[in-house]
């Protein structure tokens, strides 16, 4: 009787089929994981966060853009013959403007307005008034002492808030006087800049300047020691045309 043995080979498992990971795989995981979570994270605290806004009403961002939105498409068409007619303080100002009124009773169509910003206190808002004009703009009088605001017939004011939860609001006119010395276009040497003159009133007949700086301050309602202030400067787009410093505070000076 013959017996026959059969021999059984074991193979080895393939790499692939081997349990467990390597060092490297597990720091690549790891990596990929915290990179996932730490965007979850992020992108949670961010909802979060504008949900808080949305509920509570309050975001100074979205206030303040609003409004310098508002004042800058505005300042940019005010009308090029009434630039001897703006005039304002650290607190308002006033402008005649070419655009489309807020009141949505006065139709459709860019109308001539006076237009006036101003910081209320008691309120602690941002308002804005605007007032048809309703006559032909006075031309600039060759005396100063002829100057009669009375001549500018307006109707028609609508009132509106443009920011409230205002703490504060500073305005600043800004010239640029032109440079004394007009520089050799062939000249390699960059011209020297000229020091801006910073005013906080502008009176009428000044004529425009070469820009207005807002600086707005907002509070939170829900917290009084949390405040945020933005600023923002408007180029003048209109004929603002620069006089030789000596003029400028000489204008500026002497009516003081």
């Amino acid at each position: 009787m013959k017996v026959y043995l059969r021999h059984r080979h074991h193979h080895a498992a393939p790499p692939a089929f081997r349990a467990g990971f390597t060092l490297i795989e597990l720091l690549v995981a790891t990596t990929l994981l915290s990179i996932v979570m730490s965007a979850v994270y992020t992108l949670t605290h961010a909802s979060l966060r504008s949900w808080s806004y949305a509920e509570s009403g309050f975001d100074p961002y979205r206030e303040a853009r609003s409004a310098f939105t508002l004042f800058s498409h505005e300042y940019n068409n005010m009308a090029g013959r009434a630039g001897h007619l703006f005039e304002g303080d650290d607190r308002q100002i006033t402008m005649f403007v070419i655009a489309q009124p807020m009141d949505l009773d006065e139709g459709e169509g860019r109308r001539l307005m006076r237009v006036i910003y101003r910081y209320n206190r008691n309120k602690r808002t941002l308002e804005r008034e605007e007032a048809l004009v309703e006559t032909a703009l006075p031309k600039q009088p060759p005396d100063p002492k002829e100057f009669d605001r009375s001549r500018v017939k307006v109707a028609r004011e609508y009132k509106t808030t443009v920011a409230e939860n205002v703490t504060d609001l500073k305005i600043t006119y800004i010239w640029v006087p032109a440079p004394d010395d007009i520089s050799d276009p062939n000249d390699e040497e960059p011209p020297v800049p000229v020091p801006a003159v910073y005013m906080e009133r502008h009176d009428p007949l000044w004529g425009l300047p070469q820009g207005v700086q807002l600086a707005i301050t907002l509070r939170d309602p829900d917290d009084d020691e949390k405040e945020y202030t933005l600023e923002a400067t408007f180029p003048s787009r209109a004929n603002a045309f620069r006089m030789p410093r000596e003029s400028l505070e000489k204008m500026i000076f002497d009516e003081e």
